[in-house]
């Protein structure tokens, strides 16, 4: 199939341009986005037909492709509806016996806290049965329905860190454990996104033969799968009696080959309103295919998914200049539905960390207040990300399996 996705985007290319004549940005933009709209969505319902569903995926973690960019990525956000408790895990196994982790808390009434290493997020990967690294684990207990996050340790309370310091920082035993369980299917990207907003992508871009194969590599070589749930469980924090926490949020898993240095920008809205409602839109710049790619989805109240078809979210319009805003609002449509969405973000709680040891790229995950067409209420973040941010690289950090 995508051989033959190749072919047609080809001839088209051909037709359109006259051989390997390159195209101006935004010429010819109308036809040629209704014709790799076209395309697209032959292409994609002929994915759908042959994944039946998809393969479960499996409770270990996925061999790593020989690749240094190689990755599996596990990803949870958990927020209560009824205070500002939250709590954001993430743990990306790559080669060499290293793991990205992220963890970011707050539990309401006690304070914000962090992992002791951010803002640097490469640890040990201490594991390779399940995720686990820095004292937190992720486990796979049931195919797409239930998973296991757990933590034993120390975390630094908040104020968070927005640079890197030698200084330790308050450290404070902290103990949870969670189980969650989804209340939504899963949306796999390469399959239940809408073709259009990719075909409005590729539309703006010079059309090259060199771009389609460009495309076409990005496309095989990374996958997304995201569900939503809920997680139950408790923590335990030094001087504070053990509190029960009932949190809902997103899962997301991510495997095969991520190069950051291909990706200049993004922002991603996560977000789970009070009826049920649950919506990600992410606005990314990655300069070799796609300088302003729109996707995402949304799960309705009755359990329906759809894939955006058409947003006016602008990355340049988002932060460009590097100051993250204190409210944001973009609309999109899907499943033939118009969303209209603010957010509000808590600059209390919009902690970074590094992106591995390249001293360039930083995370901004900022916690936020929502709502759907002015009315109903939201929880979730808004994830900013700049490639070409300075970021300190911390002195002397030998990781993995070739640490000495």
């Amino acid at each position: 199939m995508l051989g033959l996705l190749g072919l047609l985007v080809l001839l088209v290319v051909l037709a359109l341009l006259g051989g390997r004549r390159a195209a101006a940005p935004g010429a010819w933009a109308p036809l040629k986005r209704w014709a790799l709209g076209c395309l697209l969505l032959f292409h994609g319902a002929g994915r759908q037909r042959a994944a039946g569903g998809g393969p479960a995926e499996p409770r270990r973690p996925r061999p790593l492709r020989p690749d240094p960019h190689a990755l599996d990525s596990v990803y949870f956000t958990g927020f209560a509806e009824t205070n500002k408790t939250f709590v954001i895990a993430r743990l990306a196994k790559r080669p060499d016996g290293i793991c990205e982790m992220w963890l970011f808390l707050r539990v309401d009434g006690i304070g914000e806290f962090e992992h002791p290493q951010h803002p640097n997020m490469m640890v040990s990967d201490e594991s390779e049965e399940i995720w686990s690294g820095g004292g937190l684990t992720i486990e796979y207990l049931e195919p797409q329905t239930c998973w296991k996050i757990s933590f034993d340790g120390l975390l630094r309370k908040g104020p968070y860190r927005q640079q890197w310091s030698e200084e330790e920082g308050e450290l404070v035993p902290v103990q949870f454990s969670f189980h969650w369980e989804n209340f939504t299917e899963v949306f796999n990207f390469s399959v239940d996104s809408h073709p259009s907003t990719f075909a409005r992508a590729f539309a703006q871009e010079p059309w090259t033969i060199e771009f389609f194969q460009r495309v076409k590599k990005q496309r095989e070589q990374h996958f997304r799968h995201e569900q939503w749930g809920q997680s139950v469980g408790e923590i335990e924090i030094e001087n504070h009696e053990k509190t029960k926490l009932s949190l809902k949020g997103v899962r997301s898993h991510s495997y095969g080959i991520r190069d950051w240095s291909e990706i200049y920008r993004y922002v991603m809205i996560l977000a789970h309103f009070e009826d049920g409602t649950a919506a990600h839109l992410t606005v990314i710049n990655m300069p070799a295919t796609t300088t302003n790619l729109t996707v995402g989805y949304v799960f309705f109240p009755d359990g329906r998914k759809a894939g955006i078809e058409w947003s006016n979210a602008s990355l340049a319009e988002m932060a460009d200049d590097g100051v993250i805003k204190d409210e944001y609002g973009v609309s999109f449509t899907a499943g033939g539905k118009y969303f209209d969405v603010s957010a509000t973000l808590d600059k209390q709680a919009c902690p970074l960390v590094y992106n591995g040891l390249t001293g360039s790229g930083v995370f901004h995950e900022c916690i936020a207040d929502f709502r759907l067409n002015g009315l109903t209420q939201g929880w979730g973040l808004v994830e900013f990300y700049y490639r070409d941010e300075a970021a300190q690289l911390v002195p002397n950090l030998q990781l993995g399996s070739k640490a000495k």
